[in-house]
């Protein structure tokens, strides 16, 4: 039935179509010459390439074609739409150039036909659009009626009123569509995939390894280290350059200082809702620490002991400097109105109880000779960290080598934190999850492929490293666990088709991509291409005039 339809829109049919649509456009919506519809009408344009202009009515019209004026603006914003749509307009203008250079055509009579029997509507989206929009290429509508006939009402419908352009502006725009799409088959045509690249493909998806591994960070064993006097008079003097060199860099953040207070506390935690009993238990243990720090006891020590905000327990409950406004008021008011040495009477916060000793107060410009020890100190505390971490790893590997057991290792490396509970820092020997050769097995602030790539190295007969690797500032101890290797045999002819498939897609995608962008680079040398960006969203979202 279709095809017996479709016969009648060839020849002087299809052209009755195509002037009775224009016909209808002229009389409801002024023509293709209309205020803001004619492609060479008006002063608003989107893009220029080559001298041929983009209108923004044009423009708009991608946009909805795309499902954009369908999209929230927060998706549009995300994905990125508007802009995907718009350099998708001016990459095809390049693409359907080159087409006509290398001899295509696709006449407006021929697409409008194509468009009426199989009811495929060309668009276009940037090479550089995500695979969340709809790419690039034909797009099924269906134009029929009820009784499944094309309907030339449908048609003009969807051309009028949801692309609000012409019947010649849609044709000649499906014509620039049509080019641009034979370009793109033209490109991609000789793209192939070879047995060996779907071998590879086959065995990066089914190789995986297991490691067990162990980090060794900086910070935990720094937390440990309480530098005394002569260490920092020792390192200073053994590292005057390294001091100077970080003073310099570093000395605006001495000078002109608004009042600051170092601070060293102990909080005992109790939740403001908690009951009246909780509560009361909590100051009881808060009154008792209170009154062994004023009977003398290294603040300090106590700190380290009993304190319940772990972070600075670790340092003795060492705050650093604070201005006035970072703490909580009732902490920052205690702190402020105390003199270096004084400890606090007991301070209720949000947080609990605290007991708040005062180390140092300063204000304008901090001496050169202090702020260089305080800078010092923290070289000091960094290299010797480092330094720390690599000798235990490097201590852990010697034991693994040596075949003592994984129970015995981690208790000696496990630190001890409140209450004995293990410290989270603390190195120990886990396993990873079977990874492969893409994937990321140990989650950090560093790039892991390094160790990937050691991992598939290693082998039944060589299964520790010979020295800890360094990720990041961490020192990393590994051992190969279990290793899965793809076999041939186990590559059908299913997995061989799916896997060539999808190396088939990608490679045309990129191959594509480069052809494109060496077009629009080529273009933007010879200053033949120009975007308005600004009529983004905006010039989406706004109606046709």
């Amino acid at each position: 039935m279709l095809e017996s339809i479709l016969h009648k829109f060839r020849g002087i049919v299809l052209a009755f179509l195509i002037v009775t649509l224009s016909l209808v456009f002229v009389l409801q919506f002024g023509g293709p010459q209309a205020e803001g519809c004619s492609k060479n009408g008006g002063a608003l344009y989107a893009a220029e390439v080559y001298g041929e202009k983009i209108s923004l009515n044009e423009y708009r019209s991608a946009f909805a074609l795309a499902g954009g004026d369908q999209y929230p603006p927060e998706l549009v914003k995300q994905y990125k739409l508007d802009e995907m749509v718009l350099h998708g307009l001016v990459e095809r203008s390049l693409l359907a150039k080159k087409a006509r250079e290398l001899g295509f055509a696709a006449s407006p009579d021929d697409v409008m036909h194509k468009v009426a029997e199989d009811g495929l509507v060309h668009m276009s989206m940037s090479v550089n659009a995500g695979p969340y929009l709809p790419p690039s290429g034909p797009h099924r509508y269906d134009f029929k009626d009820p009784k499944g006939k094309f309907s030339k009402d449908n048609l003009k419908r969807f051309i009028q009123y949801r692309l609000r352009r012409s019947v010649e502006e849609f044709a000649n725009e499906q014509s620039d569509e049509t080019l641009a799409q034979n370009m793109r088959e033209l490109v991609t045509s000789q793209v192939s995939v070879s047995k060996a690249e779907v071998w590879d493909a086959y065995v990066r998806e089914k190789e995986t390894v297991t490691l067990k591994y162990a980090r060794f960070s900086p910070v935990f064993f720094q937390q440990q280290l309480t530098p005394s006097a002569a260490d920092l008079t020792a390192f200073i003097s053994a590292n005057q350059k390294d001091v100077d060199a970080e003073y310099e860099k570093e000395k605006h953040r001495y000078t002109g200082l608004e009042k600051q207070v170092r601070a060293r506390h102990i909080l005992i935690k109790v939740d403001e809702k908690a009951s009246d009993d909780t509560k009361a238990e909590a100051k009881k243990r808060a009154d008792a620490l209170l009154a062994r720090a004023k009977k003398g006891e290294d603040f300090a020590s106590l700190a380290k002991q009993n304190s319940e905000d772990t972070g600075s327990a670790k340092k003795g409950g060492d705050l650093g400097w604070n201005p006035k406004g970072r703490m909580v008021k009732p902490f920052d008011d205690a702190q402020f109105a105390l003199t270096p040495g004084q400890i606090s009477d007991l301070v209720q916060s949000t947080f609990g109880f605290h007991v708040i000793k005062v180390e140092g107060v300063r204000e304008g410009d901090v001496a050169v000779d202090v702020a260089k020890r305080e800078l010092a100190e923290k070289l000091y505390l960094d290299r010797r960290a480092q330094d720390l971490a690599k000798a235990a790893a490097d201590h852990a590997l010697a034991e693994l080598k040596a075949g003592k057991p994984i129970e015995e290792i981690n208790a000696e490396l496990a630190g001890k934190g409140k209450e004995g509970e293990p410290d989270p820092l603390a190195p120990q020997l886990r396993d990873t999850q079977p990874f492969g050769r893409t994937d990321t097995p140990i989650a950090g602030p560093f790039d892991g492929s390094t160790l990937v790539r050691a991992a598939f190295e290693m082998t039944e007969s060589k299964k520790l490293p010979d020295a800890p690797m360094k990720l990041g500032d961490e020192w990393v101890v590994y051992r190969l666990e279990n290793r899965v290797d793809a076999k041939q045999a186990d590559l059908n002819e299913k997995e061989e088709q799916r896997i060539q498939n999808g190396l088939l897609s990608q490679k045309r995608r990129d191959v594509l991509t480069e052809y494109v962008r060496s077009l629009l680079r080529k273009a933007q040398d010879e200053k033949a291409v120009y975007v308005d960006e600004t009529v983004l969203t905006a010039g989406a979202n706004q109606e046709n005039s």
